[in-house]
């Protein structure tokens, strides 16, 4: 899978199911949400940094997404798992980046649905000083 299907996926799906590894090298689904700017992918823990799909990220550990509807992971992760998978590389964005307003706007605009909850938790102090941009690996 190229990162422009990745990219697409992230862009145009409302729950994608990100894969990370444990300490174990187990992999684990997880579904969290995701907005394209400009074409660039972005995700954050609307739980802070204590997620721990985060920490798995930003321990270095390998990071792909499941090319699929996210909420397969909502119900069932180890069927997520089976789903192919598009690695990629996620760089912590510090909350102070000009590019979180843009981010924050996309958010509010692709999730207007959702529980208004939901959505102050991603806008969050502590989930906006946990982005990511997304990229390919080797990037």
């Amino acid at each position: 899978m190229s990162f422009a299907e990745v990219t697409a996926l992230l862009d145009r799906t409302e729950v994608v199911a990100i894969v990370t590894t444990r300490q174990d090298g187990e992999p684990a689904a997880t579904p969290i949400w995701s907005m394209g700017v400009d074409g660039v992918p972005y995700v954050r823990s609307a739980y802070g940094p204590g997620s721990w799909w985060y920490r798995h990220v930003r321990a270095g550990r390998p990071v792909a997404f499941a090319l699929g509807d996210g909420k397969l992971a909502e119900r069932d992760r180890a069927a997520a798992l089976e789903l192919p998978r598009g690695p990629v590389t996620a760089v912590y964005v510090p909350a102070e980046d000009p590019v979180q307003d843009r981010v924050d706007a996309e958010l509010r605009r692709k999730y207007a649905g959702a529980p208004t909850s939901s959505v102050e938790a991603m806008l969050s102090a502590e989930a906006v000083a946990c982005t990511l941009r997304i990229e390919p690996v080797g990037a």
